[in-house]
């Protein structure tokens, strides 16, 4: 195809200079850096285009290659007389800044649809899929071809030792072995479980992991260096063997049949009008990855077509069954227990002071209990936990301010002047007594707590504030209940979701409040009526963080 290439530069342009452009994206949930493609700009003096508009799309990092190389020969005018700039960017991450809406591609193509409803569930604008499938690619079990298992369903894949499968909360790839076992046994009732359980040991090795694991074609290179067995598309075990034996794989399929990454075009830019031109484009990038040519560079680059038929040159896996299931809701019922297992604890946890805890609960204080709550907390946890401790009342941080940082978040195993940040924890919960005196400052420090988890927040951990009190907020000069409320709903951001838990310290607390701070940030929120209660609701607290 004869014309320009395309490239972003943010604005709308009318000149016909050439350039360089580049657009990039950032990691949210878990994760993985974007990695922007820059196409170079020549325009063609003479294309019909009176002004050229700047569009994102955002991809898949497989297909981005295949992508760059169409649109870049595509004509202004092919494309609806845009400049289309093509980024590469895990499903996952996509997933989340659709959420925050203000650096959300204009258009997207996931490596599978599975992405689209649960994307448009938080989406800050409308997510409209324009076409189904531009290409389409089976995964498979990537291995040397002396490692090659004989795996006869995915859920004994999924038990492969050491499988390197990927974090399914960041790629449909890593998803679709858990969904084409529970496919493979959605008949019996009593599968799921089994496929639950078959998760355990991979989730917990994905929660004691201190780094992103590799993706594409790192993961592939492991593979080789290595040996084992890995999770993989079809396309991507082609693109990556070089043919000289130094890098080539085997890919295997069990003969249940396997997933299909479907890669569908969908527009995702959130503001109506910018939404509706940008409908207009996604039309004439899907007519054009349509066309005769782009679908050769797509064969060309391993992939299949829509319908998913074999490679017409005979390679790859050939024909298989496709497995996908009738009720999605068995596949997001296995993701959130990944999440529960596989996400470790990162939590402030925040204690009031207030004078009201020295009120006596049998033989000891509410402070006393609440104490023993967060030590049994503290000892009970693996080093994988990342927290750190606050102490509140009113004034008690000098001035307006009403909380007390006593340690500040770090891991478990972090050591500071010889001490792990366990034993800090430890120390500085037995000081807490000392700081008992004032009223109780909730609204101010609720919202300082949610504020400082969400700016140091971690993609590969459910990010929490744990709130314990016996009381409702006496501070006069703070914030109101409904400040605090409407603050938390427009500063919650579904790319770094921060979950409040609030737990009341006996039938004093004002239970409804706690339990509306805590329904607005899709927390959960406890009640220790008996205050001999307390160390069990808190440790309950911390073990069902993200069930709202």
């Amino acid at each position: 195809m004869a014309g320009g290439r395309h490239s972003s530069a943010g604005q709308e342009r009318g000149g016909r200079s050439p350039g360089f452009y580049a657009v990039c994206a950032a990691v949210v949930l878990g994760l993985v850096a974007s990695v922007v493609v820059v196409v170079h700009a020549v325009r063609s003096w003479a294309d019909d285009c009176d002004q050229v508009t700047d569009y994102t799309l955002a991809a898949d990092p497989s297909i981005v290659p295949a992508l760059s190389s169409i649109l870049g020969e595509a004509k202004d005018t092919d494309l609806g007389c845009a400049n289309v700039a093509v980024s590469a960017a895990t499903s996952g991450d996509v997933a989340g800044r659709l959420g925050k809406g203000t650096d959300a591609p204009d258009l997207w193509i996931p490596d599978t649809g599975a992405w689209v409803g649960k994307a448009a569930l938080t989406a800050a604008g409308p997510v409209e899929v324009m076409t189904g499938s531009i290409a389409s690619s089976p995964v498979v079990l990537a291995s040397r071809e002396e490692d090659a298992p004989t795996s006869p369903t995915w859920l004994a894949a999924l038990q492969i030792k050491d499988i390197q499968l990927g974090n399914p909360l960041v790629t449909g790839v890593a998803q679709a072995p858990i969904n084409a076992a529970l496919a493979e046994g959605q008949a019996d009732p009593v599968s799921a479980g089994t496929v639950r359980a078959a998760l355990v040991p991979l989730a917990q090795e994905e929660s004691a992991r201190t780094a992103d694991e590799p993706i594409g074609e790192e993961m592939l290179q492991v593979v080789v260096d290595n040996g084992g067995v890995a999770v993989a598309t079809e396309q991507s075990v082609l693109e990556f063997s070089d043919g000289d034996g130094a890098r080539t794989l085997t890919a295997t399929v069990p003969p249940t049949g396997s997933n299909f990454m479907n890669f569908p075009l969908v527009v995702t830019s959130p503001a109506p009008d910018r939404h509706y031109r940008a409908t207009q484009v996604a039309r004439a990038v899907a007519a054009v990855l349509g066309g005769e040519e782009a679908r050769a560079v797509l064969a060309e680059s391993g992939f299949r077509g829509p319908d998913g038929s074999p490679q017409a040159d005979g390679r790859g896996v050939g024909r298989i069954t496709k497995l996908g299931l009738e009720d999605e809701s068995a596949l997001q019922d296995a993701l959130g227990g990944w999440a529960l297992m596989a996400l470790p604890i990162r939590t402030l946890v925040a204690i009031d002071v207030s004078g009201s805890m020295e009120t006596p609960a049998g033989n000891r204080s509410r402070m006393d209990l609440t104490v023993d709550a967060a030590l049994a907390g503290n000892a009970m946890f693996p080093d994988s936990v990342s927290a750190g401790l606050w102490a509140f009342s009113q004034g008690l941080g000098g001035g307006p301010q009403d909380y007390k940082e006593m340690v500040p978040i770090r891991r478990y195993d972090t050591v500071v002047d010889g001490l792990t940040q366990r034993l800090l924890m430890a120390q500085q919960a037995g000081k807490v007594d000392g700081l008992i005196g004032g009223g109780t400052g909730l609204y101010d420090t609720t919202l300082a707590a949610f504020r400082t988890v969400q700016e140091t927040y971690d993609p590969r951990a459910v990010n929490s504030v744990i709130i314990l009190t016996d009381g409702a907020n006496e501070d006069p000069d703070s914030i109101t209940k409904e400040q605090l409320l409407s603050i938390l709903q427009r500063e919650m951001d579904p790319a770094r979701p921060v979950i409040i838990v609030t737990i009341g310290i006996t039938g004093d607390a004002d239970a409804a409040t706690l339990a509306e701070i805590s329904r607005v940030t899709a927390g959960s929120s406890y009640v220790a009526k008996d205050p001999a209660d307390i160390a069990n609701v808190f440790v309950n607290a911390l073990a069902a963080r993200g069930r709202s």
